[in-house]
């Protein structure tokens, strides 16, 4: 009677800690989602969003943040030694590829529109999740690999005095491009923390394609100045938060302008 009463005890308090985890989860991974960075609670992530050149705060360097830096110079069309400017912009949705019977499988879908881009753009996805939080990134190269590249004709614009390059480490935070008003100088003070603690972890769960039917992505390039692409989900445990780096090649000039609008995407899978 002893042990049986023990069994009953101990499911209970395992079913309690699941109703409470997913409580959580739910909370934190609500479909319109906002991040605290240095203290600061930001606003909420908007579905439409610009982007001046300005708001490359990154740069200039060849790599993008993993446990072991990841070139930036792999994909087609991007030669070895070139070195790039980036931002972080948050997305309001995240996309899921996990079990069906608890969220439905969805994509993000990312309309962009280019005015007088100069030089190469480049767009990568990165996510982190909760219990543990780590970060997701896609895969750079090899078997799985995607990548998203558009090529503009404007003139170059002069140097870029707000940005700087990013410490090498598995840990480093990003300031969000898309959170204005929060800081001097119209920067945003919102951050997200990425966190790669080992090599080979977390890289390959996220991707982009222009076909729902590749969910591992695929490698596109010199993609026209407007089009769509989605971001999908193949690693396992639910996002809390999904966010693009967008990386141009060169300065931009005063006239540049992205525009990005964002919006789930349901899937088939």
């Amino acid at each position: 009677m002893d042990f049986r009463k023990r069994i009953i005890t101990a499911f209970a308090l395992l079913t309690l800690f699941t109703i409470i985890a997913f409580g959580l989860q739910v909370y934190i991974e609500g479909e319109t989602m906002a991040v605290t960075g240095e203290a600061t609670p930001l606003p909420l992530a908007q579905s439409v969003i610009t982007l001046a050149g300005a708001d490359f705060l990154y740069g200039p360097q060849d790599w993008r943040p993993y446990a072991v830096p990841l070139s930036l110079n792999t994909l087609p069309g991007t030669p070895e030694g070139h070195e790039w400017y980036f931002c972080f912009v948050l997305l309001n949705d995240t996309p899921y590829g996990g079990n069906p019977a608890l969220f439905r499988r969805q994509a993000v879908s990312v309309n962009y529109t280019f005015e007088n881009l100069a030089g190469t753009a480049a767009f990568y996805p990165y996510g982190t999740t909760t219990l543990p939080v780590t970060s997701r990134t896609s895969r750079q190269d090899g078997y799985g690999s995607s990548g998203y590249t558009v090529t503009g004709t404007a003139p170059a614009g002069d140097a870029a005095p707000k940005a700087a390059p990013l410490e090498r480490s598995n840990l480093v935070r990003v300031r969000l491009a898309n959170t204005k008003g929060l800081g001097p100088d119209e920067i945003a003070a919102g951050t997200i923390d990425l966190w790669f603690p080992s090599e080979g972890g977390g890289q390959d769960a996220l991707h982009l394609t222009t076909d729902l039917d590749k969910r591992k992505g695929e490698i596109v390039t010199g993609a026209p100045a407007s089009g769509q692409f989605y971001v999908t989900h193949t690693g396992g445990s639910r996002l809390n938060l999904v966010c693009l780096l967008i990386a141009v090649d060169r300065p931009q000039p005063d006239t540049f302008c992205l525009r990005l609008e964002t919006q789930p995407a349901e899937a088939a899978w």
